[in-house]
């Protein structure tokens, strides 16, 4: 029992001094996008500033204002050479992104400081940029007899991939606000899936599971897969009958996750309550 104490104890050390690197990584790279960028508005969010759980997989995230599409693509090389290498930079320009992502970052939508609650809200932000990756493979399906297909697959490939992050975003917020953190093993995505899929912290029930779970799976590996080798070599069929069957597969998550959000509400309240 005493080595499991001080196991944990020397990790969330360790945890800390990640985070203390990565926030003078961060002002750096602040700095880095007003003075040689253009950023007019420079915002930390994310798990660095406090947002959420600061966890082992946490990155960097800064929104910036002013900026235009070739300076952020410029700026991102010059911002992989200031940060450690295991740590990421995201960058979100406000002028692009998703309105209610702008006004979670600009704390137009105030996030509750009840831990159930806020979980909630990351999943609901999460969900309606799952909504708008699906919108676009059904526009994209919708063509599919028209694009020429060295084009259309790798098009369908990087959406489909986005939408299984977007899953993975949601497994990741609910293992880090309720089971202690992420897998820290090299193969934490598969055992990230594995985790949220059994009963975890603060008596949570599964998240995924049965046919979803299976399904689930099957996007991750195809994640995987995409990432790794080259688009152009990837199964036309199997990328469209991925595609096709990401509306069904968002069906089940929705009904799951309704059924989730009845516990956050339920531990919300009796959190209160105490």
């Amino acid at each position: 029992m005493k080595s499991t104490v001080e196991s944990t104890s020397k990790f969330q050390i360790k945890l800390e001094q990640r985070r203390q690197q990565a926030l003078l990584a961060a002002n750096k790279c602040m700095q880095i996008l007003r003075h040689n960028f253009g950023a007019t508005e420079v915002f930390l969010c994310g798990s660095l500033a406090g947002e959420s759980p600061w966890h082992w997989h946490s990155d960097i995230d800064i929104a910036v204002r002013g900026m235009t599409q070739e300076s952020i693509w410029n700026a991102y090389s010059a911002l992989e050479d200031s940060v450690p290498n295991w740590l990421q930079v995201d960058l979100i320009p406000l002028e692009f992104a998703p309105t209610h992502l702008v006004d979670r970052i600009l704390h137009k939508i105030p996030m509750s400081e009840n831990k159930y609650l806020a979980l909630k809200s990351h999943i609901e932000d999460e969900l309606k940029s799952i909504k708008g990756t699906i919108q676009t493979l059904i526009d994209l399906l919708k063509q599919k007899d028209t694009i020429p297909e060295v084009a259309l697959i790798p098009a369908l490939a990087s959406y489909i991939a986005d939408f299984y992050s977007g899953c993975e975003r949601i497994s990741e917020r609910v293992a880090v606000y309720l089971d202690g953190g992420l897998p820290t093993s090299k193969d934490w995505h598969q055992e990230l899936l594995k985790q949220v899929a059994e009963p975890g912290g603060y008596e949570r029930p599964p998240l995924w599971s049965g046919s979803l779970l299976l399904e689930l799976d099957e996007y991750r590996k195809f994640r995987h897969l995409e990432r790794h080798i080259y688009k152009i070599r990837l199964k036309p069929d199997r990328v469209i009958a991925l595609a096709e069957n990401v509306e069904k597969v968002f069906n089940k998550i929705q009904s799951t996750i309704t059924e989730f959000y009845q516990w956050l509400e339920q531990q919300a309240e009796e959190q209160e309550l105490n």
